[in-house]
């Protein structure tokens, strides 16, 4: 059995791992799965966080000769702004289940952005003050290359949307 201090660091790990599943950082969950079943080799999360992270990396790592995607590759029903024109939709990144992500560019501090317009249909007002205290949250943490670092956060037609770093691995 392991001890308080362990099981502590396996369930950071695992948190870790978890939030860069969402980010679809897939070398860091590798990473960190890995970590876990360095102390505990039967983990059933950590193998399957390895499971999960090999196949995504076997199946959608790009390599380098593969030419990039189109600069604009919006659809006819996607935005072209965000927040009054501040924030001009370059294309389409992903969609989840609680987000949909876009790639734009911060007209006023002239930087990419990840735009993450968060579905909120459905959500009572505790659910909309939960998912601001957490982006409150993650805004606080500052700068950290394995955390995705908030910038703003806002409403746009009724929807919560959150302005992001946006690592270059994202496109």
């Amino acid at each position: 059995m392991a001890s308080e201090r362990i099981q502590r660091r396996i369930e950071l790990l695992l948190d870790e791992a978890d939030q860069a599943v969402a980010i679809s950082e897939w070398e860091l969950v590798l990473d960190r799965a890995k970590n876990v079943l360095a102390f505990d080799p039967e983990n059933q999360d950590a193998l399957a966080f390895v499971t999960a992270a090999e196949r995504a990396l076997a199946g959608a790592a790009p390599t380098e000769r593969e030419s990039p995607p189109p600069p604009d590759t919006r659809t006819k029903d996607q935005p072209t702004s965000f927040a009054n024109g501040r924030y001009q939709v370059k294309r389409f990144l992903g969609e989840g289940g609680k987000k949909r992500v876009y790639l734009a560019q911060d007209t006023l501090l002239d930087r990419e952005v990840a735009f993450a317009l968060i579905k909120t249909e459905g959500l009572d007002e505790i659910s909309r003050t939960r998912i601001t205290r957490e982006a409150q949250a993650l805004g606080r943490l500052g700068s950290h290359p394995h955390i995705v670092t908030v910038f703003d956060l806002g409403e746009h037609e009724g929807q919560l949307l959150a302005t992001l770093r946006c690592p270059r691995t994202w496109w």
